[in-house]
């Protein structure tokens, strides 16, 4: 598999090629593409020159840093020195970075160069890009699709060719839906495997939110993403990787727990899986193996409770039931409980892998689709009417955050990666899910099933 960010990273080691090249040939796709997707919200071209010439004076002076010519963008709702970051809000729409967060610093140091920040939705709360500060961000390829979000723009960025690797979040799919509907690869770590820290917008309350909020990386190679993981990761949190088997043994689901597929998207997966098979055990778990729906609503139930807070004791009370269903936590014994079903989920999932190297699941109910408007807004949240997948109206949550949220809950890492494109030239993913701080192992796994993909 070809990465042009390692072959750049030999080259100006070697000096063949000096980091100013790569920054002018960036800057070029920049000023072409950029206007048509909006993917880049910030950047200063001249002040971008200027460091290029300062790191090519210390590469030539002996500096060896393993980033050198890599080029990064950072979403925006993280903090790079003399930035703004705004995370899509008018509140924070002055607001400029007086210092880099760990990741950025991290970066830097190895000889990375930021060329820009990347749009997201308002309060990074949508799997669409959109919001009143920077306004819009199109599919790289399909400008009346939806790129997805919240890691919208850096998936696009990095898509189009602009950056190498975008540093993001995942609390909901924010890396995976991305990744899966511009056809890259999407890393989310293992909680505080990687360092998360100032979320411009506000973490969410308590130590197991948090923890389900999660820094990630996008990229267009996997060993792009395993070498740029290998550097802002926290060694003492990630195991030593196992031997790979020459076969895997791969569990999978199609529906996880009763979600519908687009047909192209159902057939693509099924393809991808007979030919899988010819080299590689795979097997279908059932809902005693893994309880996707238990999961999701111990999500909701946890994600309804960080928002009941800042709600008045009244309004807490009229919304503590969505269709029918009590989402609402109303007090502290009932939080307390849904911790425990969160660990029993955990405990559920790392057992069932403990028989599986990787578990493979959709990202969404389908591939990207034309940029919907919200019927509503509540605060900064937008509301979606049902979209349409094979001729029936599903749910806007349920199609695009129904397979991703399980995962969201358990903490596990995982990588998205593409399989395919429909008929139409819109890619397909899916997520390669691992056991937690297996990450290496996960990454060697996730390599051999890019071997099979379309």
């Amino acid at each position: 598999m070809f990465s042009k960010m390692l072959n750049n990273i030999q080259n100006v080691k070697s000096g063949s090629i000096k980091v100013i090249q790569i920054i002018q040939e960036r800057l070029a796709i920049l000023e072409e593409q950029n206007p048509k997707v909006n993917a880049i919200v910030e950047y200063y071209p001249q002040l971008l020159l200027e460091q290029a010439k300062e790191l090519d004076g210390k590469i030539e002076n002996g500096f060896q840093g393993k980033l050198c010519g890599v080029i990064v963008t950072v979403k925006d709702n993280l903090e790079v020195e003399g930035f703004k970051a705004t995370a899509g809000m008018l509140r924070f729409k002055e607001n400029v970075s007086k210092g880099d967060c760990t990741i950025v610093r991290m970066l830097r140091k190895e000889g990375a160069l930021i060329i820009g920040k990347t749009n997201l939705p308002a309060g990074a709360m949508d799997v669409q890009t959109d919001n009143k500060v920077y306004g819009r961000t199109n599919h790289p390829s399909f400008m009346n699709r939806t790129c997805g979000g919240s890691s919208g723009g850096g998936a696009c960025s990095v898509a189009i060719g602009i950056s190498d690797i975008d540093i993001g979040n995942d609390f909901m799919g924010s890396i995976r839906i991305p990744a899966h509907f511009c056809g890259i690869y999407g890393l989310v770590a293992t909680d505080d495997t990687i360092p998360l820290e100032k979320i411009i917008g506000g973490k969410p309350y308590g130590s197991t939110m948090s923890k389900i909020l999660r820094s990630g990386l996008q990229a267009s190679s996997l060993f792009d993403l395993e070498y740029v993981f290998q550097i802002i990761s926290k060694a003492e949190k990630v195991l030593v990787p196992k031997v790979l088997q020459s076969k895997l043994m791969i569990a999978y689901t199609t529906s996880a727990g009763g979600l519908i597929l687009s047909e192209e998207y159902a057939q693509a997966y099924h393809k991808y899986r007979e030919k899988l098979s010819h080299e590689h055990n795979l097997v279908e778990i059932k809902d005693k193996d893994f309880d996707f729906e238990k999961a999701r609503e111990c999500f909701l139930k946890l994600l309804y409770a960080n928002i009941a807070i800042t709600l008045p004791p009244v309004l807490r009370f009229l919304a503590r039931t969505i269709g029918g269903k009590q989402f609402m936590v109303t007090n502290l014994k009932h939080y307390l409980e849904t911790e425990d079903i969160r660990e029993k989920c955990i405990e559920e999932l790392e057992k069932l892998l403990c028989y599986f190297d990787v578990l493979l699941s959709p990202v969404c109910s389908l591939a990207a689709f034309e940029h919907q408007t919200p019927i509503k807004m509540q605060g900064e949240q937008a509301v979606y009417s049902d979209l349409k997948i094979n001729d029936e109206m599903v749910p806007y949550a349920a199609a695009t955050m129904g397979f991703t949220t399980p995962f969201s809950l358990t903490s596990s890492p995982v990588i998205t990666i593409p399989i395919g494109k429909n008929s139409i030239g819109l890619p397909m993913g899916l997520q390669v899910v691992g056991k937690r701080n297996r990450e290496y192992d996960l990454l060697q796994s996730a390599k051999e099933l890019c071997k099979y993909k379309a």
